[in-house]
């Protein structure tokens, strides 16, 4: 039979022995031998115990040595691969650990020197900072690029006609010129684009409709059918039935013959319009190549502007424009405006942001991202995700916001993680154990309740020295319909094969009909910090659970989570006595929690 361990959380630290040492000394006992064993000892690393373990020189005399971490570190390597060594550096760089250099390999080098004092037996759950990475949607901005439109790129893209500046209609542009900007841009390459923007159509410029195809395109592709472009007029041949050449915008060799010009319903259109040669122009028709000129025949007016720089027009001021940030994305060959389904917003922080700061680099994004958050979004809802791309020092970045009811928190990719050690002669780490606690003397642990309904009452969950952590919904006299939840913290199933959750419990009174429907386990590996809009897995109870006619405690039973190998997860207990017929309100008590991997004993007597 497995012998279990259960840990308690403890705030204190100080040494602790039940013998008087210094009258022993003094009484010249030379054989008398103080013991410090503590079971329920918990210590959190310091920003200054990362920096130690991943410092990579000791001293002696005047010859540095390697420390005990990069000696550990230089062991893990072998000819053909010092990845280990490289990851062990990064320790000091992200002043946390990763799952390549991890808090097992190098805590318990540690601990022996900070507890040399500690006695065999000594059981200690070291919290210490992970660094998990930042979030895959924000990967592909560590190597974006930034370009700000030059005066030469607006012409491009209004077709060489001057304008220095785009509007709502000609950013449907912008992709072509992306692609021709930058042919040897990768699929998933970023690119953070500004230009100047006028956020109406002047009256300068009516520009193009978005178009279903260029002129060059249709003539390479001498595609029958139904056809709408956009293009430049050209030699006009009859002004009457609107026959005329329609020019590519941005290529001068490359026109198609308009056969007859109409509205929708056959009218001829040519002087109603005040069409002129050189007006940009847009219409649809049906591509033919029976004559041996490729023409469009049984045109049909959509829309046309009359060139930039009409001497009858007012014209655009700089003043008039705003500079407008949009972060594209390549991908499958076409350039698009970035976005995520997860992301609630994903945008480039402004430009009046930089020049508010006199800057053109974000040193301090937790401080600057958060106040344009704050005074950009007013009315932001629970767990929305907000991702900013902004520049810095060394080039694009951008980092994830996540709403969490009260405040913009940034998502840094860094976590609280929590692993427990062993000392026998020398410690180790107990990594078949994700989690513990006894609940019973030692407190919640680090448990949260969640209140859904409470019919009234102060409280459902709550603990109690004694008994642990214990939830009932009879209160003087009367048994309430209630949902409450105790929540346990996320537990990391590092490296897990076949782990398992179990308690101990005691169920008194209640319905025997509904007791396991009010007396839940649940799991979920997708926690949004609220109870009611997490996804969760109900585990059945491998076992029966107390039928309430006493107060004996029993083993929950083994309840199986190798579904979420070395995933993380939270579980949670669910008292809720909201449904069936209510006769009498159960009191669930709940004692010596463990999550772990079976030890050697226990494949032993599976092998019996």
């Amino acid at each position: 039979m497995k012998k279990y361990i259960f840990l308690g959380l403890i705030g204190a630290m100080g040494l602790a022995g039940c013998q008087n040492y210094f009258d022993e000394k003094q009484l010249d006992n030379g054989d008398y031998h103080v013991t410090d064993v503590r079971t329920s000892m918990t210590y959190t690393l310091t920003e200054e115990d990362v920096a130690l373990i991943g410092k990579p020189c000791s001293y002696k005399g005047n010859d540095t040595v390697p420390s005990v971490y990069e000696q550990k570190a230089l062991s893990l390597c072998t000819e053909e691969d010092s990845m280990a060594y490289y990851e062990w550096r990064r320790i000091s760089v992200l002043k946390a650990f990763t799952e390549d250099a991890s808090a097992d390999l190098y805590v318990p080098m540690f601990m022996a020197f900070k507890f040399p004092y500690l006695d065999a037996g000594t059981i200690c759950n070291v919290t210490y900072p992970l660094y998990e990475g930042k979030s895959s949607r924000v990967m592909p901005f560590e190597t974006a690029a930034s370009y700000t439109l030059q005066e030469e790129d607006y012409r491009t893209i209004w077709g060489g006609r001057g304008a220095s500046y785009l509007t709502k209609t000609s950013e449907a542009y912008v992709p072509a010129f992306l692609a021709a900007k930058f042919p040897t841009a990768t699929d998933g390459k970023i690119m953070v684009l500004s230009y100047k923007y006028l956020s109406t159509e002047p009256d300068t410029i009516i520009p193009p409709l978005p178009y279903h195809c260029t002129v060059k395109e249709l003539l390479e592709a001498q595609e029958g059918g139904v056809h709408e472009l956009t293009g430049i007029v050209g030699t006009i041949k009859s002004t009457i039935s609107g026959r005329f050449y329609l020019k590519d915008l941005k290529s001068e060799d490359d026109s198609i013959y308009v056969y007859g010009l109409t509205d929708e319903d056959g009218n001829r259109v040519w002087k109603d319009k005040g069409i002129k040669q050189y007006d940009f122009i847009t219409l649809k028709g049906v591509y033919s190549n029976e004559s041996g000129e490729p023409q469009l025949v049984n045109a049909i007016y959509i829309t046309h502007g009359t060139p930039f720089g009409a001497p009858s027009r007012a014209m655009v001021t700089e003043q008039d424009t705003i500079t407008k940030t949009v972060i594209y994305q390549l991908l499958n060959g076409e350039w698009q405006v970035y976005g995520n389904d997860q992301l609630t917003v994903a945008e480039a922080l402004p430009k009046n942001v930089y020049d508010q700061l006199g800057s053109t680099t974000i040193d301090k994004p937790e401080e600057v991202v958060l106040t344009y958050l704050r005074s950009t979004y007013l009315y932001p809802l629970e767990k929305q995700i907000y991702l900013i791309a902004y520049n810095t020092k060394s080039g694009m970045t951008a980092d994830e916001w996540t709403y969490n009811g009260t405040d913009f928190v940034m998502n840094t990719g860094y976590v609280d993680d929590v692993m427990s050690f062993v000392y026998t002669n020398t410690w180790v780490a107990n990594i078949s154990t994700y989690y513990t606690t006894p609940f019973v003397g030692d407190g919640p642990a680090d448990f949260t309740i969640q209140h859904v309904n409470l019919d009234g009452l102060n409280y459902v969950w709550r603990y109690q020295a004694a008994y642990g952590m214990t939830a009932s919904a009879y209160v003087s006299g009367s048994n309430h319909p209630v949902e409450d939840w105790l929540v346990s913290p996320k537990i990391r199933l590092k490296k897990s094969v076949a782990p398992y959750l179990t308690f101990m419990h005691a169920v008194r009174y209640g319905n025997e009909q509904y007791n396991k429907e009010w007396l839940k386990v649940m799991v979920t590996n997708n926690f949004t910090g609220d109870v009611t809009t997490t996804e969760w897995e109900h585990l059945e109870f491998p076992d029966s659970i107390p039928d309430g006619s006493n107060w004996t405690f029993l083993s929950s039973g083994r309840f199986d989570l190798s579904k979420y190998n070395n995933e993380s997860i939270v579980i949670a207990f669910q008292y809720n006595t909201t449904t069936g017929e209510l006769t009498s309100a159960p009191t669930w008590e709940i004692q010596q929690l463990l999550v772990a991997e079976p030890d050697d004993e226990d494949e032993e007597d599976s092998e019996e």
